[in-house]
Order: C-alpha cells, then structure tokens, then sequence
C-alpha cells in the first residue's frame, strides 16, 4: 500500500486561539476583523429577538454599531435604517461594508429596505455621498 500523504505539509499549530466572545441567543452569520483588530458581527432578522443587526465587539459584548439609532428600523426611512443584515466585510482600506438585505424573515422588501452600506472606520460615520450606495428596490416575485 502506497503512503499518499508523504511529501504534503503536515498541521502545525500556529499561534494560540484566543476566545473573544461568547453568543447566545439570536443567530449571528457575519464576522469580520478591521486591519486594527476590531470585530464586527451582524444578526439578520430571521426570527430571532434581534435588538441590532450590526454589532462590534467591545470588550466580550456585542454593542450596536455604528449606533443604536441607525439599527432602529424606520418604516418611514428605510434608506436611512438598518432592516436585516445578513452580512459585513472590512476592505483593504478598512472601511466596513454592510450588506442589508432589506428583508426580515424573507418578506417581500420594500423601496430603501436593501442597501450596501459603507462606514468608515476612522470616524465610526456612514460614508455619503459615494459610499453608500442608491437604494435597491426588486418587486416581489410571485
């Protein structure tokens, strides 16, 4: 019998875990680390009780972020609130784009409910003008 796994890289340990962070409760599906070692979490709205939909992580608690106002849904400005959040990713000019689906618990969406946001991370500011990206509207189908 041949020894297929000579000559591939074996599992070294690198560095040590480091836990930051415990979750319970509403399901988070997004993690992303700013080049300074910040971390951000999103919550969709997906059925669980979802207080914020954006998080960064201070000190073992997820705080809402950029703020608590933005995170409170605002039916008459949709454009302007966080809906549900499905995913957030820092770029390589650590600036951190927020993708929001505009759906909670994938109901049909309404004009200025999806958006992609982008804050930068310097000033913890939603980028505008040309940062943030005209709201997305798409009728339901069906």
């Amino acid at each position: 019998m041949e020894n297929r796994s000579e000559g591939l890289p074996a599992e070294q340990p690198v560095g040590e875990l480091e836990e930051v962070a415990h979750f319970h409760g509403a399901m988070l599906t997004g993690v992303t680390v700013s080049h300074r070692g910040r971390i951000f979490v999103n919550y969709p709205k997906w059925g669980d009780d979802v207080a914020f939909t954006v998080a960064e992580i201070r000190d073992g608690e997820a705080v809402a972020y950029p703020n608590e106002a933005i995170n409170r849904t605002d039916s008459d400005d949709m454009a302007n609130t966080l809906v549900s959040v499905q995913s957030v990713v820092v770029d390589p000019a650590d600036r951190l784009w927020i993708l929001d689906t505009g759906s909670p618990l994938f109901k049909p969406t309404t004009y200025g409910g999806p958006k992609l946001v982008c804050v930068d991370l310097t000033s913890d500011t939603v980028k505008r003008p040309g940062f943030r990206a005209a709201p997305m509207w798409v009728p339901a189908l069906g």
